[in-house]
């Protein structure tokens, strides 16, 4: 009996909940948007919490599904706690999606506008960081264009994921940043959020390219296909779709969608001389062909694979050259972790050459070598006549 007695009193003073809060009384924040007053020198926060009410199956509402709340403040978290003033819930970031930096902000140094998210509790580690380019942050948040999806935040993070399928543009989350950023051996490059216009003069967010950094500090942009190379580079690309000039017709094109991809540096070290190989692997198969022309017999079709290896060879080996020059010459950051690979196999050689790596990483020679191996031409059987 005076076990039961002690059990029930045990299981009574464990289903209190001393500390709790309602989920009506929090302002779930979905994304966040940081840029710097030129006049203050204040961080301007613009948080985009969530309204429930508007996003009800039961009762449809024609109100917009989240708040915009701007506040400023000397550091990012007074200028958080200001959102109290103007908001009638506690914001909760534990749902943010995406963190979009200022462009004049991020070259100023993005550990310390980091530093808040990175310590709170709430923040999670794979939330996106972004840059805008050529625009405020709280201007690519708050733009309604561009999606289906109703809430701004959730279609920056949708576009942002599907880098997986595409390969001109690269993404990175809040813990990677600090990693690379701190870490040695390798710089972080950022995705990057713009303004574009379509043929019909209406503006739109687009994800396209990569912004470099040096340390913390933005120091300049990659475009898309210099974005290429780099992916290629850092074994990044799970799937995508590359067009190559047709081995018929030139002026013609290819479409080859890649399935698998590995990449690897390997330092080489005689000396004081250091030098690296860049072997890169992948499969793909060929989705479609402007220039149709017959592949009766298994020898034309093999004939034909092999042409377009040679291309995507070729092509994938340009656009990480492209790259890999733009890093060296305009950037002296080492984007794609060579430091990094020469730490692992020459750990001695590192530490004789750590302290000044980014300006020997601008001379350091390199060889790059590509196999891409198409799989399957995915063509219709039969006889085709080639176009003109």
């Amino acid at each position: 009996m005076k076990k039961v007695v002690i059990c029930c009193t045990c299981l009574l003073l464990l289903t209190g909940c001393w500390d709790r809060t309602e989920l009506k009384q929090l302002g779930i924040v979905m994304g966040i948007a940081v840029d710097k007053d030129p006049d203050s020198g204040e961080f301007i926060v613009s948080t985009q919490m969530l309204r429930p009410e508007a996003l009800s199956t039961q009762s449809p509402s024609t109100e917009k599904p989240v708040e915009k709340v701007v506040t400023t403040g000397k550091t990012i978290f007074e200028a958080i706690r200001k959102s109290n003033l103007e908001f009638d819930r506690k914001g909760f970031y534990a749902h943010n999606k995406v963190i979009v930096i200022g462009e004049d902000l991020a070259k100023e140094g993005l550990l310390p506008v980091l530093d808040f998210f990175q310590r709170g509790k709430e923040i999670r580690g794979y939330v996106f960081v972004c840059i805008a380019k050529n625009a405020q942050a709280r201007e690519i948040l708050e733009s309604d264009t561009g999606g289906i999806e109703p809430i701004p935040a959730l279609r920056l993070r949708d576009m942002i994921e599907d880098t997986k399928f595409q390969l001109k543009a690269t993404k990175i989350n809040l813990l990677n940043f600090y990693k690379e950023s701190i870490g040695s051996g390798i710089e972080p490059v950022v995705g990057v959020l713009e303004f574009e216009k379509d043929k019909f003069s209406k503006k739109h967010v687009k994800l396209s390219g990569g912004a470099v950094f040096n340390k913390d500090k933005l120091i300049g942009y990659l475009n898309e296909r210099q974005t290429i190379g780099y992916r290629w580079c850092k074994s990044e690309i799970e799937s995508g779709a590359v067009s190559i000039p047709s081995p018929v017709n030139e002026d013609r094109y290819e479409s080859v969608e890649v399935k698998k991809s590995d990449t690897t540096i390997k330092p080489t070290v005689k000396g004081n001389d250091i030098s690296f190989t860049i072997n890169v692997e992948g499969e793909g198969i060929i989705t479609e062909q402007e220039v149709m022309t017959s592949l009766e017999d298994n020898t034309r079709k093999l004939e034909h694979m092999k042409k377009t290896e040679e291309k995507m060879n070729k092509q994938i080996e340009k656009y990480i050259k492209l790259a890999i020059e733009k890093a060296q010459k305009e950037f002296h950051s080492d984007i794609f972790g060579f430091g990094r690979a020469l730490n692992k196999e020459e750990p001695k050689v590192w530490n004789q050459v750590k302290n000044d790596w980014n300006e020997r990483f601008a001379e350091v020679p390199y060889t790059v070598n590509v196999h891409f191996k198409i799989n399957s031409t995915g063509l219709m059987r039969g006889p085709f006549q080639a176009k003109n």
